[in-house]
């Protein structure tokens, strides 16, 4: 049966079968015109309604997407062919294309809340990325796919990315916080040094070829002793990182880490996940490079 030829009604317990049959799964793709983000707030009237009946009143906001956002499934793939009985929405995120190389190069380096799933590229346009956004989520009712064509987030015969994607996904929110102190010592100056590469920086290529940049610290004293791990990215389109590149990149946090005298690169080297011990990957910080977060930010300057 052809997928645009479904036009009688299915029952709820088969809808999901029936969208895997059509081809969905975690990282399908479908337009999100007129599709609304939304978010509860409190009524401006919250003490009142609090004192009058003992319990909070919110209000529903929407706000629609861009003209040019997509969605990008980001349901398991067993979650939607569970019965709508037992799990009747699926979870998509938003999606786009983007030619920015500040963008391009945040979701590339193991940010939490960006995630590269492909790169393209024209002989009369600059190469573009199709970025996921994980900050807006948003339920979908699982009967109202039978009715579109799936399409796909990952360039063909890509085996790597959508593994990532799967992974990236629980990580926003099973990565361990890091202390202030281990924030203004390492991960902070790291970044506000990557902002302030210039955009033709050589930089840039080696960390869009580090999937993930991993340390441990040898100590809990100020300043830090750190060992760091450079992650190689195992996708065909990121830029291959040769280990001088690996050494320039070593010798260029050392330095960051040492004008700041709080923490100290004592060891490095680069590995792929075939190389890295299963110990040392579930042992190690994680350092997002994209973006810090602190509850005081007083050392800033």
């Amino acid at each position: 049966m052809a997928k645009d030829e479904i036009v009688q009604p299915i029952s709820p317990e088969v809808v999901g079968v029936v969208l895997i049959q059509l081809g969905w799964c975690q990282g399908s793709l479908l337009g999100a015109a007129s599709a609304p983000k939304s978010w509860l707030a409190l009524s401006d009237q919250q003490n009142t309604d609090l004192e009058k009946t003992g319990s909070l009143n919110w209000i529903l906001n929407q706000e629609a997407l861009d003209a040019n956002d997509l969605l990008i499934v980001a349901s398991q793939t067993c979650d939607l062919q569970r019965s709508p009985i037992q799990e009747p929405y699926i979870e998509v995120i938003r999606g786009y294309w983007s030619s920015d190389k500040g963008v391009m190069h945040q979701a590339g380096k193991n940010s939490s809340r960006l995630f590269l799933m492909q790169r393209r590229s024209s002989n009369n346009k600059a190469e573009e990325a199709l970025i996921a956004d994980a900050t807006v989520r948003i339920q979908i009712e699982k009967a109202a796919l039978l009715s579109l064509t799936p399409k796909t987030s990952f360039k063909e015969n890509d085996n790597v990315t959508p593994r990532k994607f799967s992974e990236w996904l629980g990580r926003r929110y099973n990565r361990p916080a890091l202390s202030d102190a281990i924030v203004n010592a390492i991960q902070k100056p790291i970044v506000k040094a990557i902002d302030k590469l210039p955009a033709a920086h050589d930089l840039h290529r080696v960390l869009d070829g580090i999937d993930e940049l991993l340390f441990f610290l040898r100590d809990d004293n100020i300043p830090f002793q750190v060992d760091m791990i450079f992650l190689r990215d195992e996708r065909d389109d990121a830029p291959y990182v040769s280990d001088e590149d690996a050494a320039q990149l070593g010798g260029w946090i050392s330095n960051i880490l040492q004008n700041r005298n709080e923490a100290a690169l004592m060891h490095w080297e680069i590995l792929s996940r075939k190389e890295i011990s299963v110990y040392d990957y579930s042992n190690a910080y994680e350092l997002p490079v994209d973006y810090y977060t602190s509850w005081n930010d007083s050392t800033e300057g």
